[in-house]
């Protein structure tokens, strides 16, 4: 295993074989360019897994590992070849500064001035989840805090992107807490960065063939890939498997559930002009996430260390 910091060195080589997969479309061979696609893939997700050292380092790296694969995935499916595989396509945020309409308060110094403001509130939601420790009543209160920690730093990070576009665009996220269905939250709501690369690397290309269902679980999958990897990396394997189980659990559980919704016609915005049907289907969608975010959310913060968690549920090397 190779200890913090030497295990930075992995970072150019994910990248490097992340560039690969994607130029190996190139090849004519679909056997010899669907076995080197699967290596390489291979070799990306587990350079996390060599490496040793602080808990969120090791998230930082097996969250930038597993949006490279899911990354590369969708530039290929994309048909863009090897001569649009640069590290611009890679790492590309061409979906966060898509253009949006204006509106008053998304650009400028109100933007900057909510983003630090959310910045802030996080950082003082961490530090005093640090000296509450309500896990040691609750892993489940602790888990919910986790998850405010997380929605108040992102809808910051949002907030300054669109004061850096410097243009109204739309950002990473669009209002998620009024999503009318889980299926409307993961892919309209939630995470421009990733979700789009879902759509394309997974869902879009078994669609194609009318195995919409399929693309959905496939979505589902490689999302839950993206997230396994920083908590299999942060321990050894009889630790940490049971968290990763949990973790790939919550987003294959999600999948269901979204093709529940379809089934049942929930997946879109309550066509009623009631008020109360779309303030019930919000809520329905807020309820159910919170149920079953911890599945996620624990394992993170154990991670993590979050909270002073790691000593006490000694889940590090």
């Amino acid at each position: 295993m190779i200890p913090f910091p030497f295990g930075l060195a992995l970072f150019p080589v994910a990248l490097a074989a992340s560039w690969a997969f994607v130029a190996v479309g190139a090849w004519r061979v679909a056997i010899a360019r669907r076995g080197a696609r699967v290596g390489l893939a291979a070799l990306v997700c587990a350079a996390p897994l060599a490496t040793t050292g602080p808990g969120p380092v090791q998230l930082a790296f097996g969250l930038f590992a597993g949006y490279l694969v899911i990354r590369a995935a969708a530039v290929a499916a994309s048909g863009r070849g090897a001569a649009r595989s640069t590290l611009g396509a890679l790492l590309g945020v061409e979906d966060l500064l898509r253009s949006a309409r204006p509106a008053p308060w998304r650009t400028g110094a109100r933007a900057f001035a909510l983003g630090a403001a959310c910045a802030a509130a996080c950082v003082a939601l961490l530090v005093a989840g640090d000296r509450l420790r309500l896990w040691r009543w609750s892993r489940y209160a602790d888990d919910l805090l986790v998850g405010l920690e997380v929605a108040v730093g992102a809808t910051g990070l949002h907030h300054l992107v669109l004061a850096a576009a410097g243009r109204p665009v739309v950002g990473l996220q669009d209002r998620p807490a009024l999503s009318a269905s889980l299926g409307q939250f993961w892919a309209a709501r939630w995470n421009h960065l990733v979700a789009p690369n879902l759509d394309r690397g997974f869902f879009r290309p078994l669609a194609r063939r009318r195995h919409a269902a399929a693309g959905v679980v496939a979505a589902f999958a490689a999302s839950g890939v993206m997230h396994v990897l920083p908590v299999l990396a942060a321990a050894p394997l009889t630790v940490s498997l049971g968290p990763a189980v949990a973790v790939m659990g919550f987003f294959l559980l999600h999948a269901a559930l979204v093709l529940a919704e379809r089934a049942l016609g929930w997946h879109r915005a309550p066509r009623s002009t009631s008020a109360r049907a779309l303030r019930l289907a919000r809520a329905r969608t807020v309820l159910l996430f919170a149920l079953l975010s911890p599945m996620m959310l624990g394992p993170f913060a154990d991670v993590c260390h979050v909270h002073g968690r790691a000593r006490a549920l000694e889940f590090q090397r």
